[in-house]
């Protein structure tokens, strides 16, 4: 089992790194702010989180949803390598292919803040009916 924040990291280094060897700097921009939607709804998502997690600082956090802390490695690269494949016989080139995985990691990074920003919001809502109930 790998830390999620852990693999979150590394995963954005190692993409960094391909696209800087691979693309110029011009082309990884354009790869950036074509994303603009996404990192934007991402950005939202982390604020969000950030506000939940004040208003409940000094409560006990409940985990309605499963904990997504760890992730198996296995099943990480199994996943990889096959939205690997289906992505090379979509775009048919190995560039293009290569060009999604900041789209990918974005929606990692979504997904990963979701389920915390869910898990929080049940908290707050329980917690808010308990105060109400007092």
């Amino acid at each position: 089992m790998i830390n999620s924040k852990f693999l979150l990291i590394v995963s954005f280094i190692v993409i960094l790194i391909i696209y800087i060897i691979l693309f110029s700097i011009d082309e990884i921009i354009k790869i950036i702010l074509d994303e603009y939607i996404s990192i934007s709804v991402t950005i939202l998502i982390i604020v969000i989180y950030f506000i939940l997690k004040y208003k409940l600082k000094d409560k006990i956090i409940l985990y309605f949803i499963p904990d997504n802390e760890y992730v198996s490695i296995k099943n990480s690269v199994l996943f990889f390598i096959v939205f690997e494949i289906i992505d090379y016989y979509s775009y048919g080139d190995l560039i293009q292919m290569i060009k999604y995985w900041f789209l990918y990691w974005i929606y990692g990074v979504m997904g990963y803040f979701l389920i915390k920003v869910i898990n929080l919001y049940k908290n707050y809502l329980a917690y808010k009916k308990i105060d109400k109930n007092r």
